[in-house]
């Protein structure tokens, strides 16, 4: 009899333990019918990150347009191919931030301009790089699926540079550091606390600080939605508005002021 009721105790205590370790991590409540959907993905410093306030500079400018619409909305975490399959589809309103590619603005509405990207190359260690010209024919690494901007495309053609393609980011800044390719594309606000994982592999390269192009990033809807173009004007004359009110501006200064910490 003891042991059945030390066996009781025991489940029982691994039940409340259960309960207060579920409790605890506090799961986000599913949306309300009320709610408008959007998507977008992760670990995109500073523009979608958990670990950053409000969730991220892209975020923070998408709820404060949402609000001034009046229109409350539920914002999904998904990985990136499968939310921008599923807003492609119209499950989701929209989704973001995204470059622009002709590819995609055959199947999407582009907002106005939410953010940009500062874009800066990288090279072997070995390779000097005074000027932008001094790239000029090199070898170009870009991981496969990945989207080039208006912006990158016309400085590959400007430089005259060669594509030449890995698995990855990472494999990318491998070649490059072994020297089988001379430089990579990275974006201007990596910082260790939230890119750990790729600055441990670009210790191995040197980060030019040289502005290569600034990409805007913007907010898209899939043309198969209904009212889909009336949808984006109301948020670009919601977004306006808080360019004008100056809250745009407290929200850019808050994150320029966290993406350039160093």
């Amino acid at each position: 009899m003891k042991k059945c009721g030390v066996v009781k105790l025991i489940l029982l205590c691994l039940g409340f333990s259960s309960y207060f370790s579920v409790a605890e991590q506090n799961p986000k409540p599913p949306p309300l019918d009320s709610d408008t959907l959007l998507t977008t993905g992760s670990s995109y410093f500073p523009y979608v990150d958990k670990n950053v306030q409000d969730g991220g500079w892209s975020v923070s400018l998408i709820k404060a347009v949402f609000k001034h619409m009046n229109t409350p909305v539920y914002i999904d975490i998904l990985p990136w191919q499968r939310g921008f399959k599923w807003a492609l589809e119209g499950k989701y309103q929209g989704t973001f931030p995204y470059v622009h590619t002709d590819d995609r603005a055959k199947s999407f509405i582009y907002s106005k301009r939410i953010n940009t990207i500062p874009v800066r190359i990288y090279t072997s260690k070995e390779m000097k790089v005074n000027t932008l010209a001094d790239v000029t024919g090199a070898r170009l690494c870009l991981p496969y699926g990945y989207s080039l901007s208006i912006e990158q495309s016309e400085f590959i053609n400007a430089y005259k540079l060669s594509v030449q393609r890995a698995v990855d980011a990472r494999g990318c800044i491998v070649q490059v550091s072994k020297g089988w390719g001379d430089i990579g594309f990275t974006n201007g606000y990596l910082q260790r606390d939230h890119n750990s994982k790729l600055l441990e592999v670009f210790d191995s390269v040197s980060i030019i600080d040289i502005p290569v192009a600034t990409i805007p990033l913007y907010y898209i809807v899939s043309k198969e939605l209904e009212n889909a173009q009336a949808h984006i004007d109301e948020f670009n004359a919601a977004l306006a508005f808080i360019e004008q009110s100056g809250e745009r501006g407290q929200i850019d200064a808050r994150f320029e002021a966290i993406a350039n910490q160093k």
